[in-house]
């Protein structure tokens, strides 16, 4: 992807993965909302979750980000994350941002409770490189629009 693919394609309703690395050195993989701004992923999580434990012990992580629509795009980012002090501004953009303004007021009313507990970080992710593919160029036309169709149409056609 082009700088400005990338930009366009970060910038959409993906769930990112987060993986760190466990105590005993093994990936653990986490989907996890993201926002991506001025070349950084931001996240928000639990201080005592166990992602934020991992990047305490070892920083090293990677985070992908993909549509698993095809024809298939993805964006996987290696770096070291930090751990920084709650952001509001982050937490009122990322409900908003994969909600939509009704979904978030509906989140904050009810959800966020029992979802969000304990005191916040908020992770962040200074990619050092990037790994992208988009097949939408390999798609012929004619598959592209049948792609586009299937959104609508019932899953058994």
């Amino acid at each position: 992807m082009s700088p400005i693919e990338l930009e366009r394609f970060l910038a959409g309703r993906h769930v990112a993965t987060l993986v760190t690395l466990g105590a005993d050195g093994a990936p653990v993989p986490t989907p996890v909302w993201y926002r991506h701004l001025d070349g950084a992923f931001y996240f928000r999580t639990a201080a005592n979750a166990v992602k934020t434990e991992n990047v305490r012990r070892d920083p090293r992580v990677s985070v992908c980000v993909q549509d698993e629509r095809p024809p298939y795009r993805a964006v996987i980012a290696h770096g070291k994350a930090e751990i920084a002090a709650p952001d509001d501004a982050l937490a009122a953009h990322l409900p908003r941002h994969y909600l939509g303004l009704v979904g978030a007021l509906g989140y904050r009313a009810a959800a966020r409770g029992a979802i969000e507990r304990g005191p916040e970080v908020t992770l962040i992710v200074r990619p050092e490189r990037f790994s992208t593919f988009d097949f939408s160029a390999e798609t012929p036309r004619a598959g592209r629009i049948w792609l586009f169709a299937k959104r609508f149409l019932p899953p058994w056609l």
